[in-house]
């Protein structure tokens, strides 16, 4: 039986160094430390786990301790694995993290180089897996498989969301986004694909018209749905049946802490899967109103992925 979801992406060990006292550069700093499984696709498919999705995983992994590290909580939660490829040489992907006192992110460092180098003739292996009734795809991806991936989708009608993971790899997006139903990108990635398209310089009296301009950019292309977050200003997202864009703005209980954003829009981006298959007919708002529920959990909890997340949430 098809997954109601297929991710495909990065799968990594999480590292977190989470400073105790203000930053000082240039020196040494106190820290707690935390490791955890992660990668961005494989967070996104734990959280749609949790959601009670059937969920297929799709990437590349080492022939190492860490790939089992990695895989086995998600085995655990029934998430079908069997489309992970072990390399022959190479690690299995890592990111650290470096946090403020604050729980901001700092700095990430990742070695992607196993999911980088994932290219369309591996995918093609796994045809089972692409009978999924959506697929995610992070930019971790290369731009060949990441281009192959919206052609197959546009070719077989299926939903596509793609979601960005840095600045610089917004280098990879496809210039054809035909087969791309939904970008998920933060301010700062919109902005640096502005640059690499050339449209960077371009007058915007605020985010509202900043968005709107990029998504009449991105809309020639093919997109069909954009959605733009900036951390706890909240969502701002359009699509081809609006002509402005809708501000959300997430709903954190004033007796709520933040303890770590990091794999916030991971869980948002898994809400916004959930509620595409479960309330198909609803406006892109009401999708990404039920998907700020699950980021707002995330950021009160120090583990990647919130095990507060239940089925109940969307």
């Amino acid at each position: 039986m098809p997954s109601d979801v297929l991710c495909i992406g990065g799968i990594n060990l999480d590292r977190k160094l989470k400073a105790l006292h203000p930053l000082r550069p240039g020196s040494s700093n106190a820290c707690t430390a935390h490791e955890s499984a992660g990668g961005v696709a494989r967070n996104v498919a734990e959280n749609l786990a949790r959601l009670g999705l059937a969920v297929s995983l799709a990437g590349q992994v080492g022939r190492d301790a860490a790939a089992q590290a990695v895989l086995a909580p998600l085995q655990a939660l029934s998430v079908d694995t069997r489309h992970c490829l072990v390399a022959d040489s190479g690690n299995t992907g890592s990111y650290t993290a470096v946090l403020d006192d604050q729980g901001q992110l700092v700095m990430g460092m990742a070695d992607m180089a196993l999911t980088q180098s994932l290219l369309p003739a591996q995918l093609e292996t796994m045809q089972g897996a692409l009978d999924a009734r959506l697929w995610l795809a992070d930019m971790n991806l290369p731009q060949p498989s990441l281009s192959w991936l919206a052609q197959q989708a546009h070719a077989r009608e299926k939903k596509l969301v793609m979601l960005a993971v840095s600045e610089p790899k917004m280098r990879q997006m496809p210039r054809d986004l035909r087969g791309v139903n939904t970008l998920l990108l933060n301010r700062g990635e919109l902005a640096a694909l502005g640059s690499i398209l050339g449209w960077a310089n371009e007058p915007a009296a605020s985010i509202e018209a900043a968005v709107e301009f990029a998504f009449a950019k991105l809309r020639a292309l093919g997109l069909q749905n954009l959605v733009v977050t900036q951390g706890k200003s909240g969502v701002w997202c359009v699509d081809a049946n609006q002509t402005r864009c809708a501000h959300l703005v997430p709903q954190v209980p004033s007796s709520a802490m933040v303890v770590d954003e990091t794999g916030a829009g991971d869980a948002l981006c898994a809400g916004l899967c959930a509620s595409y298959l479960r309330y198909p007919a609803d406006m892109l708002a009401a999708h990404v109103q039920r998907a700020l529920r699950l980021a707002v959990l995330t950021v009160q909890s120090f583990e990647t992925v919130s095990l507060a997340i239940t089925p109940e949430l969307i």
